[in-house]
C-alpha cells in the first residue's frame, strides 16, 4: 500500500507597520503596577520580538476576535479556527522586529519607544467597565516582522485565503494590544518558497 504524502504550502511573509504597536505582556486583574518594560517581550541583547502565538490570535482569536471570526462569520467559529488551529503553523516562535532590515533592541523609552498612559475597558455582561490606567510601551513607527507560514493543505483554509487575511485585517484588525488603533500593518512580501 503506498502512503499518501502530507501536501505543503509554505510561505515567506514580510508586514511593516502603518501605525505604532503597542504592547501589555501581562493579561492579569491585579492593582499591582507593572514596569513598562516588563511589558515588552525581550530576548537576548534586549532584542523586542513578538511571540508567534499573536499572529495566531491576530488570525484565530476568539475574543478579541481575529481574521477567522470577524470576516467569516458564523463558519469562523465552527470551521476556520479549528482548521487553521491544527493545519497553519507559523515560525520562527519569537519573530524579531526589524527597521530596515536590523533588528530592534531596547535601550530605554526615548526616541523608539514610548510610554502611553491609558485605562483600558472591559466587558462584564453588558457592561462595559474602566479599569486603572496603566503604562503601557510602544514602539514607533518603522517597524517590520518577518516569518514563515505552513499551510497543510486542507478544504477550508488555503494560501489565498491567508493573504487575504492578512491584507485585511492588517487595517482593521492589527496586532499587538490597543488594536487596531495599534498594531495596523501593510502585507509587503508574501511569497511562496
Amino acid at each position: 500500500m503506498e502512503k499518501k504524502r502530507m501536501e505543503v504550502t509554505k510561505i515567506k511573509a514580510k508586514i511593516e507597520g502603518l501605525s505604532d504597536i503597542m504592547f501589555d505582556r501581562f493579561i492579569d486583574y491585579s492593582k499591582e503596577i507593572r514596569p513598562p518594560e516588563q511589558k515588552l517581550y525581550l530576548i537576548e541583547d534586549n532584542q523586542v520580538v513578538l511571540p508567534a502565538e499573536n499572529i495566531y490570535f491576530f488570525l484565530f482569536g476568539e475574543n478579541p476576535a481575529g481574521c477567522a471570526k470577524s470576516f467569516e462569520g458564523a463558519q469562523g467559529k465552527k470551521k476556520y479556527i479549528p482548521m487553521g488551529m491544527s493545519h497553519v503553523f507559523i515560525d520562527p516562535f519569537a519573530i524579531p522586529f526589524t527597521e530596515k532590515n536590523k533588528p530592534i533592541l531596547f535601550e530605554n523609552f526615548d526616541g523608539k519607544f514610548r510610554i502611553w498612559l491609558t485605562a483600558p475597558r472591559t466587558k462584564k455582561s453588558s457592561l462595559s467597565i474602566k479599569q486603572e490606567a496603566k503604562p503601557r510601551p510602544f514602539l514607533k513607527l518603522p517597524w517590520a516582522l518577518e516569518f514563515n507560514l505552513t499551510i497543510i493543505k486542507n478544504q477550508v483554509i488555503d494560501e489565498t485565503k491567508l493573504y487575504n487575511w492578512f491584507v485585511q485585517g492588517g487595517i482593521q484588525i492589527g496586532i499587538g494590544t490597543y488594536r487596531p488603533r495599534f498594531g495596523r500593518f501593510a502585507v509587503v512580501e508574501w511569497k511562496e518558497i
